[in-house]
């Protein structure tokens, strides 16, 4: 039986730019093979560290959440890219990260997050809809989920969401 794993054993902070090498070095092994460092260039950790957040266990890394506030969406945070250890998924580690991002977006007065993921990950589409995100309608259905087809290139269709606070 594994040992329990205490949630306050875990630094949650903003992120840093010298972060960004530790998340891009986790990505491919914690999305079980799929390689989205892509998805996280450098200016995240550069541009949106206030409203970005790293945690860490006994100084290794853990999880992280990548937002910011939409420039043109004035009522609007989104939520980028969150990645868990896989060690520690289902302790509330991932929760905890989002509500420090609801709390950014109450603090520059943003009502509503949105965020998306690929209709294959079928953990982010379970855990949104448990955290209170809505699934919004698209112009297709994968496995009886809606999709914007060809969200940000030919056949990478993605799960939209949206959470009012």
């Amino acid at each position: 039986m594994k040992p329990k794993i205490d949630i306050n054993d875990f630094h949650i902070r903003h992120c840093r730019p010298d972060d960004h090498a530790d998340v891009i070095a986790v990505v491919k092994e914690w999305w079980g093979g799929r390689d989205l460092a892509w998805a996280l260039p450098r200016l995240f950790f550069d541009h949106f560290n206030d409203t970005s957040f790293v945690t860490r266990r006994q100084g290794d890394l853990a999880g992280f959440l990548i937002g910011f506030m939409s420039p043109n969406r004035r009522d609007e945070g989104y939520i980028h890219f969150v990645g868990i250890h896989p060690d520690f998924r289902k302790i509330s580690l991932a929760s905890r990260l989002y509500h420090l991002f609801y709390d950014c977006c109450r603090e520059n007065q943003r009502s509503t997050v949105r965020s998306c993921t690929s209709p294959v990950n079928t953990g982010s589409i379970d855990f949104h809809t448990r955290m209170g995100f809505e699934i919004l309608p698209g112009d297709g259905i994968i496995d009886g989920v809606p999709v914007a087809s060809d969200y940000n290139r030919p056949n990478d269709h993605k799960v939209l969401f949206q959470k009012i606070l």
